[in-house]
């Protein structure tokens, strides 16, 4: 769950559902990794929250269903290095679509890292071993997400994500070793005393880009939010965002896909915005869904977060009850992401 007990604020966010063209890259950005006690929080926010440059990344206006999304999230590895495909917890779509994609023959000739939220790093012992193929307890494989800073929580308590496993699994056996796919939780366990997306961010650098390699990166989708407003920064810490972390260091190889639909209302959070998806719906020519679609194509680029973002990040801070972090923002869909896996109204 994105940022569930983040310095004892009671942030909640859920289910996200989320086509593809640019990716934004942040320049002139040495913030908080470099000014130490020389520049406030506000500052570094403010410096972290730079217009980004695009770059425009080649893809189709629409790709319809699981394998045209397959087929064009392949693609895109040969213009960037990470693709972040962003999920709503436990949604069995968003599994089908990372399984189809592993599971696709083109995909380990050219990834061969996975890094996924539902994996701690302490346990990567275990994982390595499952994923290489051994014989392994379903008691220790568990340990591999129960030992995440996010298993009470219940988050990972579905079958969806040790599916997931035995799908990379299932693939490497039928590959050799040296073209095996290596699946590394980024998530902190015990002992691990880094924030939870700088403890990704350092398992990209040090396992992935360092080396020059790809990955595709798994996390509920509100880690991956290319814009924020300030306010709601200003209490995150160290945790401004993954995919705006490593823009510092690395601009523009990485490409954000988010969820959109299929939500319902969380219960506790007022004042929101019912989503009119039939606007989706009517300007798509497809009819098939889910569908990858483009967010700096017109209208979806405009369309706002407010209206469809709305329910996945909410805050209970401050009085008048829980609300969205979107609420009354100007932000749009184009400015939060490069694409979106767009799944219809129905939840």
């Amino acid at each position: 769950m994105p940022h569930t007990g983040i310095l004892a604020q009671k942030v909640h966010r859920w289910r996200l559902t989320s086509r593809l063209l640019p990716v934004r890259c942040v320049f002139a950005v040495a913030t908080v990794l470099a000014v130490g006690g020389t520049q406030s929080l506000a500052q570094s926010v403010e410096a972290a929250a730079k217009p980004a440059v695009q770059r425009t990344i080649r893809l189709s206006d629409e790709s319809a269903g699981i394998d045209g999304i397959v087929q064009s999230l392949i693609s895109t590895f040969d213009q960037v290095d990470i693709v972040a495909l962003g999920e709503a917890h436990q949604r069995k779509l968003d599994s089908d679509l990372r399984i189809a994609l592993v599971r696709h023959p083109d995909f380990a000739k050219k990834v061969r890292a996975i890094v996924v939220e539902f994996g701690s790093t302490t346990a990567q012992s275990t994982l390595d071993r499952y994923i290489g193929g051994e014989a392994i307890s379903s008691t220790e494989l568990e340990q591999v997400w129960k030992s995440t800073t996010q298993a009470a929580n219940g988050v990972w308590a579905s079958t969806v994500y040790p599916d997931f496993f035995a799908a990379v699994r299932d693939v490497n056996s039928n590959l050799p070793p040296d073209a095996r796919i290596r699946v590394f939780g980024g998530d902190p366990g015990p002992g691990d005393n880094r924030s939870r997306e700088k403890a990704a961010v350092s398992v990209l650098k040090s396992q992935v880009l360092n080396k020059h390699g790809k990955a595709l990166l798994i996390y509920g989708a509100a880690h991956f939010y290319r814009t924020l407003d300030d306010n709601y920064l200003s209490t995150m810490g160290e945790d401004i965002g993954i995919v705006r972390m490593l823009d510092l260091d690395y601009p523009g190889r990485t490409f954000v896909v988010i969820p959109v639909g299929g939500l319902v209302r969380p219960p506790a959070v007022k004042m929101d915005i019912e989503p009119d998806y039939q606007k989706f719906d009517r300007s798509l020519q497809t009819q098939v869904r889910p569908v990858l679609v483009p967010l700096q194509r017109l209208p979806f680029r405009d369309f706002t977060a407010e209206e469809f973002l709305g329910r996945t990040v909410s805050t209970c801070r401050g009085t008048g009850g829980c609300r969205s972090i979107f609420q009354g923002s100007r932000l749009t869909l184009g400015q939060m992401a490069d694409a979106c896996v767009y799944v219809g109204g129905a939840p």
